[in-house]
């Protein structure tokens, strides 16, 4: 998300570090990278192609499209059809390929017809430049409309943010973006950044410390850190198909790359204090 530009000021990621991460990746057996093109407006589809030139192949790729590209333009945003051609031609050529693997809408439209938005992905996997089709941050209902024509939904999801459980059916496949709530489920003292209310994603403070509280506890009765008992309390649910994260430097990916599943003494630990906490 801030590769090549600070996106919801968390700080840019430059080529050098944005490439060791990548080559990190791929050496512990990552085969999925998530971007969007609104990510930078571009500059994370940019860097991304100048880093995979010659190792494309090696990976899948997802982006999306929905956002307003062109601050001065509202054309250059939505689900129409002449726009999800244009963008999606326009995060091609950034990506430097000549398809994605997957692509989703970045969101609901709700000035244009789903019909329309459905027919040009449609459209777009019958030319060859999509492999499949998702969507992003749908609600269980919107995802429900879509008749099937989506294999997965990615929304964020993680001990702090568990409405997806309620809301989506229990079939549908998740993407969970967020899965640390923006780095405060680390452990790592981003708790009071994550409490200002235009921090992304928001987790109202009281809630965000208890569950740290419990997860701290947990991570020692695991014999591994918080992020990793977080990721581990997600890789247990069997709904979740992926999980999005994101890291600052090669160590912090390494230790989010060490995560593997809790015991179901500590996954129910942080089942039950993730519910208590949801209430504050």
């Amino acid at each position: 998300m801030n590769f090549g530009a600070d996106w919801h000021k968390i700080g840019a990621i430059d080529d050098k570090t944005a490439s060791s991460l990548i080559d990190l990746a791929l050496e512990r057996g990552v085969n999925l990278i998530d971007t969007a093109d609104i990510y930078g407006r571009g500059a994370a589809e940019e860097m991304l192609g100048r880093i995979l030139k010659g190792r494309r192949k090696k990976l899948l790729l997802a982006t999306k499209v929905l956002g307003q590209m062109n601050l001065e333009d509202r054309s250059t945003s939505g689900l129409s059809a002449r726009w999800i051609k244009k963008a999606l031609d326009g995060s091609l050529k950034r990506l430097k390929t000549d398809h994605v693997d997957l692509y989703m809408p970045h969101g609901w439209d709700f000035e244009v017809p789903l019909e329309e938005t459905l027919g040009a992905l449609d459209l777009a996997v019958k030319a060859g430049k999509v492999r499949v089709l998702g969507s992003s941050n749908f609600s269980g209902g919107q995802y429900a409309s879509a008749g099937g024509r989506f294999s997965f939904n990615q929304v964020q999801y993680s001990l702090v943010a568990r409405f997806a459980e309620n809301d989506q059916a229990a079939d549908t496949p998740l993407l969970a973006w967020s899965p640390l709530a923006g780095g405060l489920l680390s452990g790592k003292g981003a708790a009071g950044r994550r409490a200002n209310p235009d921090a992304f994603p928001y987790v109202p403070p009281e809630r965000g410390a208890a569950v740290v509280s419990v997860l701290k506890r947990v991570a020692t009765l695991e014999g591994t850190t918080c992020a990793q008992a977080a990721l581990g309390w997600i890789m247990g649910k069997p709904f979740v198909a992926s999980a999005v994260v994101g890291a600052r430097t090669s160590e912090q990916l390494a230790e989010l790359l060490g995560s593997k599943p809790l015991s179901p003494r500590a996954a129910a630990l942080l089942d039950r204090a993730s519910e208590l906490c949801s209430r504050l």
